[in-house]
This record gives structure tokens, C-alpha cells and sequence, in this order.
């Protein structure tokens, strides 16, 4: 609620922040050079609705296949999915316009049929940055999982950058993502994994398969 408080006052020109956005993005359009802006357009490419779903799913089968446990895939959508789901949502409420290129002295990328607030990309780089660290967190318990959690913030960071230099979004668009999605892992986690641990245990086998013994079985037929 208050991401869409906060988008809805910008949208508005409360407090100056539109301009200080724009100014941003102006300043970042005369940086531009030719490395930075190929790395850009890729993160661009990668995060999109079609190859960052692909990314989701292989990241879920991934988990799916070494834990052996469906539940930890499903997290691992959920987890991913529900901050780009929710920062959709919320750029229809807030309905905030996109920086215009025309103001703009290098726009890389021109999108003037969609929103601006919050950022899709930066949600979905938000949501696979907290799966990663509940997966690595899951498995290695309470140690060794810091490091892993710098290095996807880190790349949150990058993401969040990335549309700024492109020219697509404003610095509080991004900033918004990151909180948006934290803030909906943190609500929805719990009841989410009470479903999908719930789902789990329904797949389990809970009969003894044909022909296998018992302990008191094993005991008994011992030599």
C-alpha cells in the first residue's frame, strides 16, 4: 500500500521527485557508451516477460531436480513471480508514464505503451535474487548464505541500473521494485509454503509398497 501511496504522490508532482527523476535520467543519457549500453539491452532481453519466465522455470526444475522435493520448485516460482506479478499490478493503479525520449538525449529504448512505475524487470530480478537466497539458505542452514545474499543484491542493483540507462524508467521506479517485492515475499511466504508443503506431503506415498517389510518384519527374518 504505500508503494502505491508513494507512486501515486510522484505521479502527481508532489515534492519535486518527478523532476529530480528526470534530471537523473537526462544525466545518465550522456554517459552512454557502447559496453555498457550492449550489457544493458541484454538485461533488457534476459528479464523480459518471455525469457525471464524461461529462466524462472529452469531455475524451479533445477531446484525441483536436486532436492527432489516439488515443493521447493513451486517456492522457487512463487518466489520469483509474485514481485513482477505484483509491480504489474501496481503500475495499472499508479499509471505513471514512462521518461519521455523526446526530453532525453540518448534513449536506448523507446516503450510508450506501458507504465512506469514500479519496474517489471527489477521486480522479477528481486524475486529470483530472494529465491536463490532461500534455496542456498535452505540447504546450507544459517551459514554460508550471506555472501550469496551480497551477490544477488548485487544484482538487483545492476538490474535496477540498467533501466535507468536505457531510459525506460526513473530511479524511484526501480527503488519501488526492490521494496514492492521484498515486502511481498516477506507477507506471502509463510502461507505460501504451508500450501506447497501441503501439496508435498498429499504426493508422498503413505502405504508400505508391496513385498517391503517391516522393521519387526526385518527382525524376524534375520539369520
Amino acid at each position: 500500500m504505500a508503494v502505491v501511496l508513494g507512486g501515486l504522490l510522484i505521479t502527481s508532482g508532489a515534492g519535486g521527485v518527478g523532476a529530480a527523476d528526470l534530471d537523473v535520467v537526462e544525466r545518465v543519457g550522456r554517459m552512454h557508451s557502447p559496453l555498457l549500453d550492449g550489457a544493458a539491452l541484454l538485461i533488457d532481453r534476459l528479464l523480459g516477460p518471455q525469457l525471464g519466465v524461461a529462466l524462472v522455470l529452469l531455475f524451479a526444475v533445477a531446484v525441483g531436480v536436486t532436492t527432489r522435493r516439488a515443493a521447493e520448485a513451486l517456492t522457487v516460482v512463487g518466489v520469483s513471480v509474485l514481485p513482477w506479478a505484483a509491480a504489474e499490478t501496481v503500475k495499472l493503479v499508479v499509471g505513471r508514464d514512462r521518461p519521455d525520449p523526446r526530453l532525453l538525449v540518448d534513449p536506448l529504448l523507446v516503450e510508450p505503451h506501458s507504465f512506469s512505475f514500479p519496474s517489471g524487470h527489477t521486480a522479477l530480478a528481486t524475486g529470483l535474487a530472494l529465491a536463490i537466497v532461500l534455496v542456498v539458505r535452505g540447504r546450507n542452514g544459517r551459514r554460508g548464505w550471506q555472501p550469496v545474499a551480497l551477490v544477488a543484491a548485487l544484482g538487483v542493483g545492476i538490474v535496477a541500473a540498467s533501466r535507468v540507462w536505457i531510459g525506460v524508467h526513473y530511479p524511484t521506479d526501480t527503488l519501488a521494485s526492490v521494496v514492492l517485492g521484498c515486502s511481498v515475499v516477506a507477507l506471502a511466504l509463510p502461507l505460501w509454503r504451508r500450501i506447497v508443503d501441503g501439496l508435498d506431503r498429499l504426493d508422498r506415498p503413505t502405504t508400505t509398497p508391496p513385498g517391503a517389510l517391516t522393521a519387526p518384519d526385518t527382525e524376524r527374518n534375520a539369520p
